[in-house]
């Protein structure tokens, strides 16, 4: 009966044991998530100037193409020329659960982006970057882009998108 305690106290601490090494990796696997959306969320966090905002009477007037759409997360962007790049950036800084979209664009002239709050226009101008962010479902504007044609081109692609989570430049 006394060598059977010991095997019962010998698992026991194995049992420990093993729960405290999981719980180890567990936490270093959320600090690294952790780590990686706030590096994200500071990445995507581009300032400048407010874009010019505009008439919706006045969006592509005098232009001869539709706009070219897309939609990410649930928005959808309008614009009339240039590249799109999309990531999911979570709030607060990477710290919250929930996340927005921010986009990208290399020269997209005017965009119009369409969230569940309603239409809003912008008018960056020609040869002018932009970046769209839409936290609340409301969206910002600025004059001022990480992307370029370069980084956009020859990837086939007009848009691309990562899932929530995914590091990006």
């Amino acid at each position: 009966m006394a060598g059977n305690r010991g095997v019962v106290w010998g698992l026991a601490a194995l049992g420990v044991a093993g729960a405290g090494a999981l719980v180890w990796v567990g936490r270093q696997k959320l600090d690294d998530v952790r780590q990686t959306r706030t590096a994200q969320a500071r990445a995507w966090d581009i300032r400048g100037p407010a874009c010019p905002t505009m008439a919706k009477d006045a969006f592509l007037v005098g232009r001869h193409k539709s706009p070219r759409k897309f939609e990410y997360q649930g928005v959808s962007f309008y614009r009339h020329a240039g590249y799109a790049d999309c990531a999911s950036i979570y709030m607060d800084g990477g710290r919250s659960d929930r996340f927005y979209p921010v986009c990208q664009f290399t020269s997209p002239i005017q965009l119009m982006v369409r969230t569940r709050k309603g239409d809003w226009y912008f008018e960056p101008g020609p040869g002018r970057q932009a970046t769209v962010s839409t936290a609340n479902d409301i969206p910002r504007c600025v004059l001022a882009a990480k992307i370029s044609v370069a980084t956009v081109k020859g990837t086939g692609l007009s848009r691309r998108s990562s899932p929530p989570g995914a590091p990006r430049p």
